[in-house]
């Protein structure tokens, strides 16, 4: 087991011996069901009507994500909100699969005066239906009301819901303007029955809000407010308008991807891309340390002594001069020559130089230097090693007083050269230096032998032109993957189109787990770095929809599945039950994704949302599990044509269970028709 954090990995349940998954061919006419939608049918299309606002890419992201097919409290309960706004329930017999469809409540529209439609320029959010019990249905309107509807009438002639309760919340802010709109993200009733507790959220819209966004000269992106909020339960329906009451508010930088409630310990989840806190004192979106005024200090200028108050003047501070290199050398591919500076006045009878095979002895005596002191150092060896080996009879030096072309007051020339003329013994070696002692000495060392001072080649321009062209071609064949070198790209060639390394990196949505006490509303955030998170727990009707699902999060190529805490605690960490081995990169191929879920430890779910080709439909990827063998080679996965053509674009995902509970059926609704997929898990 790892250290302990928000999710520990158990090492023991990893694979790393997995090599991929195995495409398994599945029955169509037995795994899909299609049905009809009543008229109108379903759309997506119905929230940006009028409204002058610009969404933000968070916004934009959290609408692709929308679920428009609710689950209810009873096995083979749906609902969904169709495109001339009524909440029809489905009802789905496991046994024969047949659909029946009844709406139940008309949402009313909301009329805006001209007047009123300047101010309230928002996009409406989705309307959204939460079952809370068989018989309570709780929907917004995906503006400022929610209603409570009682779905026990049968009359199939008329909408067969009575409406119980209109609440209304956040119309108007305290600046009297319009605010932004409501979207429901989790509702539950009390044990008493008595209230319902529902959590909402909508675009900041306070001072605190802009100033947060505005702070430090730049502009952060819009902050979410998350309201829980009280609504009472009348005994009987009522036609006015009930209160609604702010239990607690937390602000963050993204829209929360899923809230949950655990009646146990009454505590909320809120799962999304930030922390949540209170109001005004929201961290950074990123992380990182915001320094307060205390913390700044100012950087320094180049001879300023900011703990005095003084400038120091650099004149006046004696600089060490580098002293010049004792030699410079270059090579070609069959030579190497080096060149020593000598005073000009060195005669030539005073050098004694001696090339050996594997060795150089050179030697000028210092008598004969003038009294003047010398700028460079003179070369000293005694049987100093080569890098590699010469050809000594074939090489030679030279002596030229006036290799410096500049002129002393007297006008003669202050600096020759002396020139070393090697032969190398093996053609085509290169040499990294000159000596074979260089760099293998402490760096004291080179103040007393010269030779063992690193000194770099110096390389003709024509040379390096040369070396250059050839480096860009290289690397141009490696992009091209036109290489034949045998070093390859590293990519197997069964990746060949279907690797990209900025989005592997970037597979799973990175998120925070925000736990909130139901009573005071304190906010427990457990960060986590660098999770990203793969795949939701698929919802299921007979189940409650509030619970705290298990969760698939990024670990390297793998997703790991995490349990919530049991008990729930908000310092308690997820548990690492099972591993879809490679599901992270194998996800991060797919473009048009639109919902991730999973099904326990047996599949992972993923499906196109037909965002390119709307006419073509898309896929619903199967990926399933091993069932626990850590040591299993490959998985099963399947892939299933939904939505296109007659059914339209996928608009939500949801399940159920067979009779005895032993086979679940995958949902799906699409825009004209609704698909019951089965055998796929």
């Amino acid at each position: 087991m790892s250290e302990m954090s928000t999710f520990p990995v158990n090492n023991a349940l990893l694979n790393p011996k997995f090599d991929g998954y195995k495409l398994h061919a599945l029955d169509v006419e037995y795994s899909l069901t299609c049905h009809d939608l009543p008229p109108p049918g379903a759309t997506q299309s119905t929230v940006s009507a009028g409204a002058s606002a610009p969404l933000t890419f968070e916004e934009v992201q959290s609408r692709i994500r929308h679920n428009h097919l609710s689950s209810g409290t009873s096995n083979g309960t749906f609902a969904y909100v169709d495109s001339a706004g009524s909440l029809v329930v489905a009802r789905i017999d496991p046994n024969t699969r047949n659909v029946s469809f009844a709406p139940i409540f008309d949402i009313p529209k909301e009329i805006l005066s001209a007047g009123v439609s300047k101010v309230d320029n928002f996009s409406g959010e989705y309307p959204v239906p939460i079952s809370l019990n068989d018989e309570l249905w709780l929907v917004s309107d995906g503006r400022h009301s929610l209603y409570l509807i009682s779905a026990n009438a049968t009359s199939h002639d008329a909408p067969n819901g009575t409406l119980t309760a209109c609440y209304e919340y956040g119309r108007l802010s305290q600046s009297q303007m319009a605010s932004p709109p409501l979207r429901l993200h989790a509702a539950s009733l009390t044990h008493d029955s008595k209230r319902i507790s529902a959590v909402v959220s909508h675009r900041a819209h306070d001072s605190d809000a802009e100033s947060s966004s505005s702070g430090h000269g730049k502009s952060l992106k819009s902050q979410c407010d998350v309201v829980c909020i009280s609504l009472i339960v009348p005994d009987h329906p009522s036609d006015g308008i009930q209160p609604a009451e702010a239990r607690w508010r937390r602000r963050g930088h993204s829209i929360p991807l899923h809230v949950a409630y655990d009646p146990t310990s009454s505590i909320h989840l809120l799962l999304g891309g930030s922390e949540y806190s209170s109001p005004g004192k929201e961290s950074n979106p990123n992380g990182a340390h915001e320094p307060s005024a205390d913390e700044i200090a100012p950087i320094p200028r180049a001879g300023e002594d900011l703990d005095n108050g003084m400038v120091i003047d650099s004149t006046a501070v004696p600089r060490p001069t580098e002293r010049p290199p004792p030699y410079s050398w270059t090579q070609t591919n069959d030579s190497v020559t080096v060149a020593f500076p000598l005073p000009a006045s060195t005669p030539s009878s005073a050098i004694k130089v001696t090339i050996g095979a594997t060795d150089l002895s050179l030697l000028v005596p210092q008598p004969i230097l003038s009294q003047s002191s010398n700028p460079f150092p003179l070369p000293r060896f005694l049987a100093k090693q080569w890098w590699a080996d010469v050809d000594a009879s074939s090489s030679f030096w030279t002596w030229d007083k006036e290799g410096d072309r500049q002129k002393g007051e007297d006008g003669n020339p202050t600096v020759g050269l002396l020139t070393l003329h090697l032969e190398k013994k093996h053609e085509g070696t290169r040499w990294s230096h000159v000596f074979h002692s260089v760099g293998t000495q402490p760096a004291s060392s080179a103040l007393l032998d010269p030779g063992n001072v690193e000194v770099p080649e110096t390389i003709d321009p024509s040379e390096m032109w040369h070396i250059r062209e050839s480096l860009e071609k290289y690397t141009a064949e490696l992009n091209e993957g036109q290489d034949r070198g045998g070093l390859g790209t590293g990519v197997s060639s069964l990746s060949q189109g279907e690797y990209d390394e900025e989005v592997d990196e970037s597979a799973g949505i990175p998120i925070i787990v925000t736990w909130v006490n139901e009573g005071d509303g304190l906010a427990n955030p457990q960060r986590s770095a660098g999770v990203g998170l793969l795949s939701m727990q698929l919802p299921r009707s007979g189940l409650s929809s509030q619970s705290v699902p298990s969760l698939v999060i990024k670990h390297d190529i793998d997703g790991l599945l995490m349990e919530p805490p049991s008990p729930i605690c908000n310092a308690a960490s997820w548990s690492h039950s099972s591993t879809y081995s490679a599901i992270s990169f194998v996800l991060a191929s797919k473009r048009d994704i639109r919902f991730t879920y999973h099904i326990d430890s047996r599949s992972v779910l993923a499906f196109e949302g037909s965002i390119r080709m709307v006419d073509a439909g898309g896929n619903a990827y199967v990926y399933r599990g091993v069932g626990g063998n850590t040591k299993a080679r490959s998985a099963q996965q399947a892939v299933l044509k939904v939505g296109g053509g007659d059914a339209g674009t996928l608009l939500g995902v949801s399940s159920m269970t067979s009779t005895n509970a032993s086979e679940v059926f995958v949902i799906c609704l699409c825009e004209r028709k609704i698909m019951l997929l089965s055998g796929i898990v």
